[in-house]
């Protein structure tokens, strides 16, 4: 099947998502201490970033496992 290249592209989206959280790290650390209210939001917002990243990476391993699966069963 295809569960190689599905599991590569949920590695490469993780990596774009982990990206966008580094510079939102970056961005609340310089910017955001001005207003806690911000600060909260921003917060939010990477935590929810972080477990939709965690998701592509659990996804892409257990797709890369059943690929490795597939292979050994033929």
């Amino acid at each position: 099947m295809y569960y190689k290249t599905l599991s590569q592209e949920y590695f490469e989206e993780a990596e774009v998502l982990k990206n966008h959280i580094k510079t939102l790290k970056m961005f609340e650390t310089q910017c955001v201490k001005v207003n806690s209210k911000n600060e909260d939001e921003m917060r939010y917002r990477i935590s929810i970033l972080y477990g939709m990243y965690l998701d592509l990476i659990h996804t892409g391993k257990y797709l890369n496992r059943k690929c490795e699966v597939m292979k050994n069963g033929e």
